[in-house]
């Protein structure tokens, strides 16, 4: 197994998209915080739990990002045919499939834990320099970015189940993109609609992203519902897309 996953870390990490993917994640939440808390107005500025939120909101992106990494690691082994002498090398699947999604948990879980602490610290540090009170110190506000980790990871998840079922790496990116910002906002739409609101917080990835900030109110189902909910969806996926490649040709 060690073998494996070790296959899989060299692959994963030697393509250039991949590389650029993942600076680009680091950078822009770092970039963005840094710039608001330097020009930003001190007197209207976040307290912690409104800071934390804010990594939150800009790390999104980061989670997303890396679940495309993981999608395009995973669908550009079945486009260019490179699955096949994996497979030959390593005939059961399942091991081969569990080791990329270990490796890629394990990026998203250590890239994003970097990004979330380094835009706090960034970002708090300036912003008290110029006046503003934000503290790391406060349970909820660990529990926030924390969340944040967890919510890539889970993306990751999200992601990969997309990419075993697709296989192909446009439609499941794109797909692994629309479904926050396009097809869960339109179900959310219509339940709206329906005037049956209660049931958004079934929503998987929004009620994720809902749950892993301050205080996620009665409308959502919480933390760690939100997460353990998310979570189970992509297990879902991946589950059906393990059983559904042992039944395909590579």
């Amino acid at each position: 197994m060690k073998r494996v996953i070790r296959s899989e870390w060299i692959k994963i990490r030697t393509i250039l998209a991949h590389k650029i993917l993942v600076i680009i994640g680091v950078a822009f939440p770092i970039v963005v915080i840094t710039l608001a808390a330097t020009f930003g107005s001190v007197a209207e500025g976040p307290d912690s739990i409104e800071m934390a939120e804010f990594v939150l909101g800009m790390c999104v992106v980061t989670a997303m990002l890396i679940g495309v990494v993981t999608v395009i690691g995973l669908t550009s082994e079945y486009t260019h045919n490179t699955i096949r002498p994996t497979y030959a090398a390593t005939p059961r699947r399942p091991r081969v499939l569990a080791s990329k999604l270990i490796v890629s948990s394990g990026i998203a879980l250590v890239v994003t834990a970097f990004t979330v602490f380094a835009s706090w610290f960034s970002g708090s540090t300036i912003f008290n320099s110029r006046g503003g009170e934000t503290s790391i110190g406060d349970s909820e506000v660990l529990a926030v970015l924390f969340s944040t980790i967890v919510l890539a990871v889970l993306v990751t998840w999200f992601g990969f189940g997309i990419g075993l079922l697709i296989r192909n790496s446009p439609a499941s990116v794109s797909l692994l993109l629309l479904w926050p910002l396009l097809i869960e906002g339109l179900i959310i739409v219509v339940l709206g609609l329906l005037d049956i609101d209660e049931l958004t917080k079934w929503v998987p990835y929004q009620g994720a992203i809902t749950a892993s900030g301050g205080n996620p109110g009665d409308d959502s189902l919480g933390r760690p519902g939100g997460h353990i909910l998310f979570g189970a969806v992509g297990l879902a996926l991946i589950g059906l897309g393990m059983w559904l490649d042992g039944r395909r040709d590579a």
